[in-house]
């Protein structure tokens, strides 16, 4: 069974994503609402593949995709955003995360 991590601080776009990824039967999908919460969650079960949002406070999902890399670099980090762009897009995949996803495109992906 997979294990992926959604971090999101909006609990409804949490759910949305998390419900979508729930769908699988090889998924089970843990929730953070937050970076510094996903990496507590982290610290108690490496999961194989996080999906994080890119804008929330404390820290936002760039600053996660550099922690998870530099402590867990075989984790696939996806980021996904609300108020995306072609920069940010480059710019998440250059800090190393695996890939990018507007979350309009969510259910397509």
């Amino acid at each position: 069974m997979t294990l992926v991590l959604v971090v999101d601080d909006s609990p409804v776009d949490r759910r949305l994503a998390g419900g979508l990824l729930e769908k699988r039967d090889d998924f089970s999908v843990e929730y953070a609402e937050n970076g510094n919460d996903a990496l507590k969650k982290i610290e108690q079960q490496v999961p194989d593949v996080v999906v994080t949002d890119l804008q929330m406070p404390e820290m936002n999902g760039l600053e996660l995709v550099g922690f998870i890399r530099s402590a867990h670099p075989l984790v696939p980090v996806i980021l996904m955003t609300a108020h995306g762009s072609e920069d940010i897009a480059v710019e998440a995949l250059e800090q190393g995360a695996s890939s990018y996803v507007p979350k309009s495109k969510l259910a397509d992906s």
